[in-house]
């Protein structure tokens, strides 16, 4: 267990001195890796003195980590709201309008 805190304090280290937060894979890493950090904890129930500062550690970087992976989440709304707005664009340019049709008028 104390090597899977070691782990995850380094890691966070890491990510949290990033100026900008690189791709979403090693965050998702990161996080799959605090998962195990959290079952591992749960399992063990009673935590040493040492383990508990090193949780404590770890969980000084968690507000720098969730503003990068918020950047990263804005980053990707970004691109589908870009994506949204080019299909609606060609969407309209593609339909088929009244200009196509042929009317016949009846006369009286």
């Amino acid at each position: 267990m104390d090597e899977l805190l070691r782990l995850v304090l380094d890691e966070s280290k890491q990510l949290s001195q990033l100026i900008q937060p690189e791709d979403y894979e090693r965050f998702e890493r990161f996080v799959e890796t605090r998962q195990l950090l959290t079952v591992a904890v749960e399992q063990k129930g009673d935590l040493t003195q040492q383990e508990k500062r090193l949780i404590r550690e770890i969980l000084q970087y968690d507000p720098i980590i969730m503003r990068h992976m918020q950047s990263l989440k804005d980053e990707a709304m970004q691109g589908l709201n870009r994506l949204n707005a080019s299909k609606k664009q060609k969407a309209a340019y593609n339909t088929s309008g009244f200009h196509e049709s042929i009317m016949f008028n009846k006369r009286k």
